[in-house]
């Protein structure tokens, strides 16, 4: 009797099951008990059922939805499973709007710099949302490890840090020549890069954050990470700006 023969337990979670399947390319893997004692198997069958199952939880969490929405016809079962989501919305962007307010003397001096207002936000969710949900699948999957945490924070850092220049040099163009002001172009270009590398970071470290803790990392995109970026992308551009305003003045 081999005694290495790779097994799960019958209270291992379905993602180790995936994980493993995937990691040595198996057919079956047996399912033994707390005496190591065989009582089942689990097929590739079942492991492709286990997928598909999860992408469909993962993709509805991540709209802030939940999965038997689909099936269900009752309009105020819906609205109920969904209105938590959009009244925390609510809440996240009143924050972002206080944040706004507390800059009032220096949109006063720049109308103009609250036109950017939505490319600042979209940049930043958008950013968080790639992030978020290639981290999330990658972690449901088993291409994503607990265990190298730092080089995935590292490799989205290099990629929103990339995409970033790019963005912001294309950003500052045209608002240096909007505006006929190329300083502020530039500080508007290099706010615009915190931003993206803040989303970026809080896109990827979060799901890894949840999953260390055991939450499903799939409630750490949607509706979280966007609040959570447009708060803070919004903080970052004001306090870049109002900078940049008082050493003109």
């Amino acid at each position: 009797m081999n005694p290495n023969v790779i097994s799960v337990n019958v209270n291992a979670d379905q993602e180790e099951v995936v994980h493993l399947v995937k990691k040595y390319d198996l057919v079956n893997i047996p399912v033994v008990d707390d005496q190591n004692r065989l009582v089942g198997r689990i097929t590739h069958d079942d492991v492709i059922d286990v997928i598909e199952d999860e992408v469909d939880e993962d993709m509805t969490r991540i709209a802030g939805v939940i999965d038997q929405e689909i099936t269900e016809d009752s309009p105020l079962k819906i609205s109920r499973a969904r209105l938590p989501w959009l009244i925390g919305g609510i809440f996240g962007e009143l924050i972002s709007a206080l944040v706004i307010s507390r800059f009032e003397s220096s949109l006063e001096k720049v109308i103009a710099l609250s036109f950017f207002f939505p490319v600042i936000m979209a940049m930043g969710g958008n950013t968080g949302q790639q992030a978020a949900i290639i981290v999330v699948r990658g972690l449901a999957t088993g291409d994503i490890s607990l265990m190298r945490t730092g080089k995935r924070l590292l490799t989205e850092m290099k990629v929103a840090f990339g995409n970033g220049i790019i963005c912001g040099v294309l950003l500052g163009l045209i608002v240096g020549t909007w505006l006929s002001n190329y300083e502020l172009g530039a500080v508007v270009a290099l706010a615009l890069l915190m931003v993206m590398l803040n989303a970026g970071f809080i896109g990827s470290a979060v799901p890894l954050a949840f999953k260390r803790i055991g939450v499903d990392p799939a409630l750490a995109t949607g509706p979280f990470v966007s609040t959570s970026n447009d708060i803070l992308g919004l903080l970052i551009y004001l306090l870049f700006v109002t900078f940049y305003l008082r050493m003109a003045t």
